[in-house]
């Protein structure tokens, strides 16, 4: 694969995740905003609960972060022919690839969960 695309995509990937880290601070603090104004024991269990999916979420986002942009160094330092990159790097991006696609489509049903339960919640 072409160094330079391997580069665009992996700075996307990244903006992927900066997204999702993002909306979960937009979420956390609706959920504060919540809490400020409920306090319903079913619902402070299920905004713990909440909370800790979001902790989860962020350390797995942070994590991928971080060897997302270890490989972009790599790709950047390795030596190529012809502007291809090497085969190891190619195998690390699609695996990261897949990993935040994978984040991706979790977060967008998880955050759709939460926002019907946000409605019901404040309606």
């Amino acid at each position: 694969m072409n160094k330079e695309f391997i580069t665009q995509e992996v700075e996307s990937l990244i903006r992927s995740l900066d997204f999702i880290q993002e909306e979960q601070a937009f979420v956390k603090r609706k959920l504060i905003g919540l809490l400020e104004n409920l306090v319903l024991n079913d619902f402070i269990i299920w905004s713990e609960d909440l909370q800790l999916q979001i902790l989860n979420r962020e350390v797995a986002v942070r994590l991928l972060k971080n060897d997302i942009l270890l490989l972009k160094k790599g790709v950047k330092v390795s030596k190529s022919v012809n502007n291809l990159v090497e085969p190891k790097l190619v195998t690390e991006y699609k695996k990261y690839k897949s990993q935040v696609v994978y984040l991706e489509n979790e977060f967008i049903a998880w955050k759709s969960d939460v926002n019907e339960k946000f409605e019901a919640t404040t309606s």
